[in-house]
């Protein structure tokens, strides 16, 4: 399952190439041995961002098209009306072609997450500007803000259960999210202590497995960053590797949950999260993304079985630079982001 990138603070540019892994880590299936490369296209202006990929082999994200509106650009006496493609709207892949899923009647909008059945949910422009979350369904787009869900939506599971982030109060803070079947619930605060001058405990939904069980990120009174899951409404802390923080990216149906945490020197190290522990991974391996096999994703590796693998090493020569892996399917499909370019890998 892909993650949301919007909570995550480490740079890409950290990834190295690492040594083998503790075998303890996981117990997956083999990496494949090597991947065909699918160039997911454009709506036709050339950039492409991806963010979630389904079991299907669909992928959703955001293309831009080749129209253009006219805008100000420019400051004081240089402003001036200028032509310019939009950022583009939300997009369904499937079978080899990119659909256009429009917006609520604006210039944007961007999947954010897909579901088994093709459903997306992500935001999009409506025609008196605003940014509104929204659902793709059947064909139809519904603005869920207008429908009463206040704030942003991150991720949509095969049961249709959708979660996301709102506001609480007037300071700003943050709060998840559950909207199952039209029955919206906030997720409670996990207790890090009262509030200070300095902060309160503020918390970002990720997303949800087709469990029910939702992956978080939560900042305390100290803006320390912390790992939380919520199954059946109860908070858990996922803990570190013996520092101040945990960020996590990532959460398969089995539970398990991988990103990154501190090591009581300060170092930051990845993790796998399994059954209530907190396995270290090294210090030079992030992982984004983990898929019901246990195969984990990062960068430009892919660490199963006990072996961690350059997946520049895995396409055929000449293939793009790999860099930053987004998502993995339960077929060993992995979503990739190459600048303005998205990457399918298909296990041979």
């Amino acid at each position: 399952m892909a993650r949301l990138r919007t909570w995550h603070l480490v740079p890409l540019a950290v990834l190295a190439v690492t040594a083998g892994l503790p075998a303890a880590a996981a117990a997956p299936a083999a990496a494949a041995t090597t991947y065909t490369i699918t160039n997911l296209g454009s709506l036709g202006g050339g950039d492409t961002v991806a963010t979630a990929l389904n079991n299907n082999g669909q992928v959703t994200g955001e293309s831009d098209t080749s129209a253009t509106v006219t805008r100000i650009c420019g400051q004081g006496k240089h402003r001036h009306t200028c032509t310019v493609h939009p950022f583009g709207p939300a997009f369904l892949y499937s079978n080899g072609t990119m659909t256009d899923l429009g917006t609520l009647g604006g210039n944007d909008s961007e999947g954010r997450a897909i579901n088994a059945s093709g459903e997306v949910v992500g935001w999009a422009q409506t025609t008196a500007g605003s940014s509104d979350s929204a659902l793709w369904s059947g064909g139809k787009v519904t603005d869920l803000t207008a429908a009463g869900l206040s704030g942003s939506v991150a991720w949509i599971n095969d049961s249709g259960q959708i979660v996301g982030t709102d506001a609480i109060g007037s300071t700003g803070d943050s709060q998840p999210f559950l909207d199952s079947n039209g029955t919206v619930t906030q997720l409670p605060l996990p207790n890090y202590g009262p509030a200070t001058e300095s902060g309160s405990t503020t918390c970002s939904a990720i997303m949800i497995n087709n469990n029910g069980v939702v992956l978080g990120g939560c900042s305390d009174p100290s803006s320390n960053l912390h790992g939380v899951v919520w199954q059946n409404g109860t908070p858990t802390d996922l803990g570190t590797l013996g520092g101040p923080q945990t960020n996590p990216y990532g959460i398969n149906n089995l539970g398990q949950v991988v990103g990154w945490s501190m090591t009581s020197t300060d170092g930051t190290d990845g993790f796998l999260w399994s059954n209530g522990k907190m396995t270290d991974l090294g210090p030079n391996f992030f992982p984004t993304a983990i898929n019901d096999n246990g195969v984990i994703i990062g960068g430009d590796q892919i660490y199963s079985g006990g072996t961690l693998q350059n997946l520049n090493n895995l396409v055929p020569a000449g293939s793009p630079q790999i860099t930053d892996a987004v998502a993995i399917n339960d077929n060993g499909q992995i979503l990739v982001q190459d600048g303005g370019t998205a990457l399918l890998l298909t296990p041979n």
